[in-house]
């Protein structure tokens, strides 16, 4: 299991890399698995893997994600790679567990702003 984490975190951290961004990975960590800046936006990570249809995350894990990067002043954001599907990216808000699936969240470059989302009824 650690493995297979630690693999999908390496694999984030390259994501990032090509992207311009300085990353730091802190294994074995309570708080944040991931943390990531390149100027102008920094990222605070935590880093699921799943070969399940559904995550479920609890409210206390997700809170110290949210106070870890309100303190560090950077996006608390929680990365999920389906195995088998690919990566989804999520926006904590602290409040609450959480109920996901590969159709939820955002893509990288959707959080790092290099596109932007479309919403339900916006054409391109």
């Amino acid at each position: 299991m650690y493995r297979k984490g630690a693999n999908a975190e390496r694999e984030l951290i390259k994501k990032l890399e090509r992207l311009g961004f300085a990353v730091i990975r802190s294994a074995g960590s309570k708080k944040v698995d991931v943390v990531a800046g390149n100027g102008k936006i920094y990222l605070c990570i935590e880093v699921k893997t799943t070969k399940k249809g559904k995550l479920y995350i609890k409210g206390d894990d997700l809170k110290k994600l949210v106070e870890f990067a309100n303190k560090f002043g950077g996006t608390p954001v929680l990365a999920v790679k389906f195995l088998g599907v690919g990566w989804r990216f999520f926006r904590p808000s602290g409040e609450g567990n959480l109920v996901i699936s590969p159709n939820d969240g955002e893509t990288l470059e959707v959080v790092v702003g290099l596109q932007r989302k479309l919403e339900v009824g916006e054409q391109k």
